[in-house]
């Protein structure tokens, strides 16, 4: 999936009452010991009767173009299985 700076998009979850937090991370492209390019961001998001809607980051100051691991995290902290999404 791809998205654009400060698009919302959906996600389907059974569970949607109980996820408190949206968080992606950005993939990682290491070169000898560095990752100057790391990057985790916290989403907003918004609780709908299918699950939650999504809004990303609003420029890439905040998250730069690229793919990122999207993870949905429930009232115990307990992340969901990562989905890769793309920005740009």
């Amino acid at each position: 999936a791809t998205v654009g700076y400060n698009q919302t998009f959906s996600l389907t979850t059974p569970n949607g009452a109980q996820v408190t937090e949206v968080r992606w991370i950005r993939l990682g492209s290491v070169t000898h010991a560095f990752d100057f390019g790391q990057r985790a961001n916290t989403l907003n998001f918004s609780r709908t009767a299918t699950g939650v809607d999504v809004t990303a980051p609003a420029s890439p100051n905040l998250a730069p173009p690229g793919y990122y691991q999207l993870f949905i995290l429930n009232r115990n902290d307990v992340p969901s299985p990562g989905q890769i999404i793309r920005i740009q």
